[in-house]
Order: structure tokens, then C-alpha cells, then sequence
């Protein structure tokens, strides 16, 4: 025999009994000393760790130029790496995406500049000092920092998101870093 339609009165009754039953025994079998909730600290350490960990599951995927809040995830340029890295990494740890903006200047501006990176902050270059906005114009380039002097990013010169140092492999030895977690909540 099928079960009940979800919305009968007799599978609800399941429900709400099965319900009943598990919270009270959840509370009969909870130990004394429950543990404290986790640390502010630790929080932000396991969302810092989730965004690091979603940019590292884009290594190697395709790079393509994107334009506006079309940002696909077969391909990516370097803000679209940022905005997922960001989002799926805040969802998976808190269970609310934090939504970056999808140019460079606008993910700048949403956070707030630190001389003492942690892994889950971007990183920014100036790769293009010709274009009149230091650190925010159209073809000036952002990652993700990972720790240890490392950042991911979506390279168009490599053709592919990879591993890359803080410095660009020595040729922008002046980065700036944006903490845009701390600033909003996370």
C-alpha cells in the first residue's frame, strides 16, 4: 500500500508525533554539560576556510571575460571567482551567501582594507597603472587570498583559475587586501 498524500491529516499526525518524539528524547539524552556554542573566532575561521575551500574547487576550471551579474561557473574571470568563492563559501558555512558586487571597484568598497590578510580575503592588482583607478579598473585583477603568501585566481594570461603568489610570480609586488567577511557579519 502507498503512504498517505503528504498533506493528509493522518500523515501530519505522523509527523508531528515522530517530531515530538525526537525533540524529547533529544532533550532526555543531552548530556549536563552541553558544549558551550562555538567561539566567534572559530566561526569565522570555518567560514574563512569554506570560501578558501570553493575557490580551490574552481582550480582549473576555464577562464572567460565576464561583464555585469552574468557569471557563470563552466567559466570565469576573476571577479566571477571572487563572487562565487564568496557566496557558495558564506552559504555552506552559515547557511546565507554574502552577495559581492561584479566589478573589481565594488568588491573593494564592500569590505574593508587590512595590511594583515587571513585566507577567505580578496587580494587585488593594479595590473593595468595606465587605466586612471588604482586598484579597480576595468583591467586590474582580484583573487582570492589562501594563506602562506598564496592567492587563487582566474588568470586570462595562464587561460584557467590556479594557484598564484601574492605577487604575481614577482611582477606586482603591491597588492592590497580586502577583509569583505568581517565587515559584513561573517
Amino acid at each position: 500500500m502507498l503512504p498517505a498524500h503528504p498533506r493528509s491529516r493522518h500523515w501530519r499526525r505522523v509527523l508531528a508525533a515522530t517530531a515530538s518524539a525526537a525533540a524529547l528524547a533529544g532533550v532526555l539524552a543531552a548530556p549536563a554539560s552541553a558544549a558551550p556554542a562555538p567561539s566567534t573566532e572559530a566561526t569565522a575561521a570555518g567560514v574563512r576556510q569554506a570560501v578558501v575551500n570553493t575557490a580551490k574547487a574552481y582550480l582549473g576550471t576555464p577562464y572567460k571575460l565576464e561583464y555585469g551579474w552574468t557569471c557563470g561557473t563552466a567559466r570565469v574571470d576573476c571577479e566571477c571567482l571572487n563572487r562565487h568563492a564568496i557566496w557558495d563559501g558564506t552559504k555552506k558555512a552559515t547557511g546565507h551567501g554574502l552577495q559581492l558586487n561584479y566589478w573589481l571597484q565594488g568588491q573593494i568598497n564592500q569590505g574593508r582594507r587590512t595590511d594583515n590578510p587571513r585566507p577567505g580575503d580578496l587580494i587585488f592588482w593594479d595590473t593595468d597603472p595606465n587605466d586612471g583607478i588604482r586598484y579597480g579598473g576595468d583591467l586590474d585583477h582580484t583573487g582570492v587570498y589562501i594563506g602562506n603568501g598564496q592567492a587563487i585566481d582566474a588568470n586570462a594570461y595562464h587561460g584557467r583559475v590556479k594557484y598564484d603568489t601574492v605577487t604575481l610570480g614577482g611582477t606586482e609586488r603591491d597588492p592590497i587586501y580586502v577583509d569583505v567577511l568581517t565587515p559584513n557579519g561573517y
